[in-house]
C-alpha cells in the first residue's frame, strides 16, 4: 500500500473526513468548502515525499499532515507522536501553576497567529506570586512558541509539571507593553486548594459563598465539606443562601461536577452524554439521600467558565434548583477518547457531546444566565466577591424557586 494510502486508511478507521479546512485549519476562510479528494491528496503527499528539492523525513510529514488533520476537527482533538508523548510524561504531573488558560488558534484570513490568553489567575498560586494577571497573553512556553501551537492540549501539556519543577513563561502583560520572561516554579495541588469558602452576611443575614476554582478529583467532597462547616458556623440561624462561584473555573473532571449538583438535586437526569447521531451514551442521575433540596442557591459564572463547570450550571438551571448569575459561559462540552497507537503516539479524538437534563447543548452554545451581569477578568485577581457580583446574586437567591422541578 502506498504511504498516502496507508495513511487516509488510518483516517478513515477513525472516521475523519477530509477537507481543504481540516488539513490546513488556518486556511478555514479561504478554503470555503472545497472539497480535496483522497485520490488527489494521496498524489499530493506521495508527490511531496518523493520529489521535493531536499530528502524529506517521511515520518515527520505524515505526523505534520496528521496533526492538522485533527486538530482543524475542533479545538480538543489532537495528535501527539510518540516523541511528543514521552517529552510531556517526562515533564511529570501533578504540579500546579495556578492559571487557566486559552489558546485563540490561528486565523489566516485576519493574519493572526495562534496566541494563548490568561483567563483566571488562583490568588496566591505560582502564577499570581510572579505577577501573571488576567487578559495577560503568553508567547512562548519553554522555548515553545504560542503562534504555531495548533491545541489547548498542547498548552496544558507544556504548562504542567512535576511540583517544584519550574517552567519559563515569555508573557507580554496587559498593563505593560514590554514582554517579560518569567519562571513559574509549580506547587502541589489538592482538592482543598481548589475550593475556598466563607460565610457572608448581609442584611443580617448569612450566607456561604464557595469558589470552585477547577474540577479535579475530591473538589465535590471538598464543597460537601466546607458547605457543612459553614453551616455550622452559621449556626441556629442557618443559611439564608449559597452561593456557587465558578468564574474562571475551566471545568475538568465532569464526575466532580455531577457530584456537587447531586448535593442540590435529588431526582432526575444531571448529566446525558450522546454520541454520533445522537445516540445516548450516558446519563448521570441524582440521588435522592442527603440531597438539599430548600436552601436558596445562586451560580455565578463568567465568559471563561468553560465544560465540567458549564454542565453544574446548566444543571442547576435546568432543575430550576438555581439561578444563574453573571456572563454567557464558554461553550465547551465535549467528550474526548484518548486511543493509543501501535508506535507509542496518541491520538486524542471528540467522539461525543455533553447535554444538559433538558438536552440542551453546552458546547458551541454555552450556558445563558438569568441574571446578566459584567465581570471583567481582572476581579478573578480578588478572593472578594465583586460587589455587583454580590448584589446580583442576593436578587437570585430572593427569588430563588424553594422547590426545584423535575427537568430529567
Amino acid at each position: 500500500m502506498p504511504r498516502a494510502s496507508a495513511f487516509l486508511a488510518f483516517l478513515a478507521g477513525v472516521g475523519v473526513t477530509l477537507t481543504l479546512q481540516s488539513l490546513w485549519p488556518i486556511g478555514q476562510a479561504e478554503a470555503g468548502k472545497t472539497t480535496l479528494t483522497r485520490s488527489n491528496f494521496e498524489g499530493a503527499l506521495d508527490t511531496v515525499l518523493d520529489r521535493y528539492v531536499d530528502p524529506v523525513d517521511h515520518g515527520r510529514v505524515l505526523a505534520a499532515a496528521l496533526k492538522h488533520v485533527v486538530s482543524g476537527l475542533d479545538d480538543h482533538s489532537h495528535f501527539l507522536t510518540a516523541d511528543e508523548r514521552k517529552a510531556l510524561k517526562k515533564r511529570g504531573q501533578g504540579g500546579f501553576a495556578g492559571m487557566s488558560v486559552h489558546l485563540h488558534r490561528a486565523d489566516a484570513a485576519q493574519r493572526k497567529p495562534a496566541w494563548i490568553e490568561v483567563t483566571s489567575v488562583f490568588p496566591g498560586s505560582p502564577a499570581a506570586r510572579v505577577g501573571i494577571t488576567p487578559g495577560d497573553q503568553i508567547l512562548n512556553i519553554d522555548g515553545h512558541d504560542a503562534a504555531f501551537m495548533f491545541s489547548q492540549a498542547e498548552v496544558q501539556g507544556l504548562l504542567a509539571g512535576a511540583p517544584g519543577g519550574s517552567i519559563d513563561v515569555f508573557v507580554q502583560r496587559r498593563a505593560d507593553p514590554s514582554p517579560r520572561m518569567l519562571s513559574l516554579v509549580l506547587a502541589g495541588s489538592d482538592a482543598s486548594s481548589l475550593v475556598e469558602s466563607k460565610v457572608l452576611t448581609r442584611g443580617g443575614k448569612k450566607h456561604a459563598h464557595i469558589i470552585v476554582r477547577a474540577f479535579r478529583s475530591g473538589v465535590g467532597e471538598e464543597v460537601k465539606r466546607s458547605l457543612a462547616e459553614l453551616r455550622r458556623a452559621a449556626g441556629a440561624e442557618g443559611l439564608a443562601g449559597i452561593i456557587l462561584d465558578l468564574r474562571g473555573n475551566p471545568g475538568g473532571d465532569v464526575q466532580e461536577a455531577v457530584a456537587i449538583a447531586d448535593l442540590f438535586v435529588a431526582e432526575g437526569v444531571l448529566v446525558r452524554t450522546r454520541g454520533r447521531g445522537g445516540q445516548i451514551l450516558r446519563e448521570e442521575i441524582a440521588h435522592r439521600g442527603g440531597s438539599d433540596e430548600t436552601t436558596p442557591l445562586v451560580v455565578i459564572q463568567d465568559r471563561h467558565s468553560a465544560s465540567a463547570a458549564e454542565l453544574l450550571a446548566a444543571t442547576l438551571q435546568d432543575h430550576r434548583r438555581a439561578q444563574v448569575i453573571g456572563e454567557l459561559s464558554y461553550g465547551k462540552g465535549t467528550v474526548q477518547d484518548v486511543i493509543g497507537m501501535p508506535d507509542g503516539s496518541v491520538l486524542t479524538l471528540t467522539i461525543a457531546r455533553y447535554f444538559s437534563p433538558k438536552d440542551r447543548v453546552v458546547d458551541g452554545n454555552g450556558v445563558d444566565p438569568d441574571i446578566h451581569v459584567s465581570l471583567p477578568p481582572s476581579m478573578l485577581a480578588s478572593r472578594e466577591l465583586p460587589e455587583v457580583a454580590l448584589e446580583a446574586a442576593l436578587r437570585g437567591l430572593a427569588a430563588a424557586p424553594q422547590r426545584p422541578a423535575n427537568a430529567g
